[in-house]
């Protein structure tokens, strides 16, 4: 047993703290047989290993990182021995599974790390990763699966479903997720949009935020509106103006018939931020314990500024906001030059998950500092990029 107190996925899914247990070479084989009907004990390229039909599994328990990394980190080793048995595997016409064994009390899932990245790395007795995270989202709805950031794919596996999904019989497509999969490949094929042109096109558009200084925000709302609207996917996400009187302060609503699944918020960030600020803590509280989940929806953008090619952008900004009415006549010609965005270029996304598993990771409190009244703000949470690993679904990079 492990001595470090850590996260961990219990009955229900609901989360822990334990240390983690050991499993013996014949457990780890039972856990697995046990899942896979018809998988036996084999050796094979001089390992030993779990034949299933055409298939090779190598295993390894999975368990905490270790100190000083997060309590949520979790890995299994992959050791070169590994690689040689992959690689005789597809001399072989066989298919090769890493699979990381999840257990604590009742609880039994897997991981299903995919070998190519490995391989392609020539593994030495290093980790492949995987977060409390990860194996939540499985227990939740039976498998999950995303893209790392150093571009490792992991699924992970409810043990009930272990045998259908190495079958490739399981369908792993979240509707809601392709939604914004389909939109990206909109978005990601403009390149640069200068801020003249999307303020002229929400203008025409009469977005009703077509005008305000951080106009990259609004701009993406905008265009994921349009594009929902014109393509007939309100079912599945829908954007929200106006927000109704006692709901909660978010933009996305992601619909179950005439019901709501959960809601979500639409964001942009600095690509170069290692943060960005959330929405008010206490409403993503209440949000997560009445849906059991809320979607941060982040678009990262390159950026260049007014500020650094002399502030004739500026100039023409403020000028067109005075054609139409936006300002008074002695308006400032260099108003907000020091911080307007000339252009922005948006280069990836990350869709992020609070719920009852990394609820406690997610929410570093954040003052917003003092109201011009001298009252406090409302404590908001932070999104820190050095934990994505424990609430990250989907993501993808231009």
């Amino acid at each position: 047993m492990g001595t470090v107190v850590v996260d961990q996925v219990g009955p229900g899914g609901v989360l822990v703290s334990g240390a983690d247990l050991t499993l013996s070479e014949k457990q780890k084989n039972e856990i697995v047989a046990a899942a896979v009907p018809g998988a036996t004990v084999d050796t094979y390229a001089g390992q030993r290993v779990l034949r299933f039909r055409d298939q090779i599994i190598l295993k390894a328990q999975i368990t905490y990182l270790g100190i000083p990394h997060p309590i949520f980190k979790k890995r299994i080793q992959i050791s070169r021995a590994w690689v040689n048995v992959a690689e005789q595997a597809q001399r072989d016409g066989l298919r090769v599974r890493f699979i990381g064994i999840y257990r604590y009390g009742e609880t039994t899932l897997f991981a299903d790390f995919d070998p190519a990245t490995y391989i392609r790395r020539k593994a030495n007795n290093s980790a492949a990763h995987v977060s409390t995270n990860d194996l939540y989202q499985a227990y939740v709805d039976g498998t999950f699966w995303r893209v790392d950031a150093n571009g490792n794919r992991l699924t992970t596996v409810r043990s009930d479903l272990l045998r259908t999904h190495l079958l490739g019989e399981i369908a792993q497509v979240d509707p809601s997720v392709e939604v914004f999969r389909r939109f990206n490949a909109e978005l990601f094929t403009d390149g640069w949009v200068h801020v003249l042109d999307a303020v002229n096109e929400m203008h025409a558009a009469s977005w009703p935020d077509r005008f305000q200084s951080e106009w990259q925000g609004f701009y993406l709302e905008y265009r994921f509106d349009s594009f929902v609207r014109a393509n007939g996917l309100d079912s599945l996400v829908r954007f929200q103006k106006e927000k109704r009187v006692g709901r909660f302060d978010a933009d996305l609503v992601f619909p179950d018939g005439p019901y709501v699944s959960h809601y979500g918020d639409l964001k942009t960030s600095n690509i170069v931020k290692r943060e960005s600020p959330g929405n008010d803590a206490d409403a993503i509280r209440r949000c997560v314990n009445e849906y059991g989940k809320f979607w941060y929806v982040i678009y990262d953008h390159a950026t260049t500024h007014a500020r650094d090619t002399g502030g004739q952008v500026t100039v023409a900004w403020n000028r067109l906001r005075r054609s139409l009415g936006q300002l008074k006549t002695d308006y400032n010609d260099l108003s907000y030059s020091s911080k307007l965005k000339e252009a922005v270029s948006f280069r990836s996304m990350r869709i992020l998950e609070v719920n009852p598993a990394n609820f406690h990771v997610i929410l570093d409190d954040f003052h917003q500092g003092v109201q011009v009244s001298g009252a406090e703000r409302a404590l908001k949470v932070i999104i820190s990029k050095r934990n994505v690993d424990n609430f990250l679904i989907y993501s993808e990079t231009l």
